[in-house]
């Protein structure tokens, strides 16, 4: 299945002559995309996801962020209330913001990873490109309209995209989309741990990007030993939870510490914990173990506040995990 977009002057943020363009850009998709995108909801305001994405001629995974604009459902005074979804252009998608042009057609193709999550696979066609007269009669002749088309039989001339071929993605994260998730998440951390969720970061992130964000932010090397195994594309890291999935725990990346294999079960059974001096403290219990040589040292931290542990979250791992020498899927029973 592919979704087909043709774009339009007004969402490639009107650009003049010279090439300058008058606002943001994004591309407009169909509220009838037939589930190509992942669903977004109405009761959520401005509800987002988080899209990987690789752009045309590209070797990266970039993250877009993925919003439905629907004030429209939230007592908006607005003369127009918005009641659309938007994909939004970055730098690494759209470089200069002028790679894409107005009439151009963007065909998405989706692919399934082993993790069965999505992947967005970009191609971009001009009015000079070979196949551009087909998949501009497509979108003309769709029924969804406005230059949007969800194509369901194979279009030849597009290689499809191996599984494989995501062996040798780089994984990117623009400053826009930080900046704009670090908002959202900043947003939610004002509630107080019990109320904040799973689905609360799971609205902007899921269990892969939390991954690739987390292990970004500590510069791929376990928050505990500083250090990590690399073979090619391969790496013994993990994005463990502070306050476990299982616990409701979020996907926000302050939720997350990247750890070896090794120190995430022990993390996860409550061998240890971290105060919010982000210091180890290893149980007693535990202490003639190689855990032992990490007592009372502190973890490496991201530069960014942003990956930074949030301390409400260790102190939920302290006294709700600590001790515990259970997966922490197992919750704690009161005393």
């Amino acid at each position: 299945m592919y979704y087909i977009k043709k774009l339009k002057f007004q969402e490639l943020g009107s650009p003049k002559p010279d090439g300058t363009v008058a606002r943001g850009r994004y591309m407009l998709i169909s509220k009838n995309n037939e589930g190509f995108f992942p669903p977004l909801s109405t009761t959520e305001l401005n509800d987002a996801i988080l899209l990987p994405i690789v752009a045309p001629n590209s070797n990266e995974k970039v993250y877009c962020t993925f919003v439905y604009h629907n004030d429209k459902y939230h007592g908006s005074t607005a003369k127009q209330p918005r009641d659309e979804f938007r994909l939004y252009l970055n730098t690494k998608i759209d470089p200069e913001r002028s790679f894409f042009k107005p009439d151009d057609i963007v065909v998405f193709e989706k692919i399934q990873t082993e993790d069965l999550t999505n992947l967005y696979k970009m191609h971009r066609f001009n009015s000079t490109s070979e196949h551009y007269s087909l998949l501009d009669e497509i979108v003309e002749t769709s029924e969804q309209r406005g230059g949007h088309a969800t194509y369901h039989e194979k279009l030849e001339f597009i290689s499809e995209y191996q599984v494989s071929d995501l062996e040798y993605l780089e994984t990117v994260i623009p400053e826009e989309v930080k900046k704009d998730a670090e908002k959202r998440q900043n947003q939610v951390k004002e509630e107080s741990v019990d109320e904040i969720e799973e689905t609360k970061g799971a609205n902007l992130f899921n269990s892969v990007s939390f991954r690739d964000f987390v292990l970004l932010g500590y510069g791929n090397k376990c928050a505990i030993t500083g250090e990590a195994i690399f073979y090619k594309k391969l790496i013994n890291l993990e994005a463990a939870h502070i306050k476990p999935k299982s616990h409701s725990g979020s996907f926000l990346p302050c939720n997350g510490i990247a750890m070896s294999r090794d120190m995430h079960w022990a993390f996860d059974r409550g061998m240890f914990t971290i105060d919010e001096q982000y210091r180890v403290n290893v149980h007693t219990d535990v202490k003639d173990t190689l855990l032992a040589k990490y007592d009372n040292q502190q973890i490496t931290l991201p530069v960014e506040d942003f990956f930074k542990p949030e301390k409400a979250f260790l102190n939920y791992h302290k006294d709700n995990i600590f001790g515990l020498f259970k997966y922490a899927g197992v919750m704690r029973s009161p005393d």
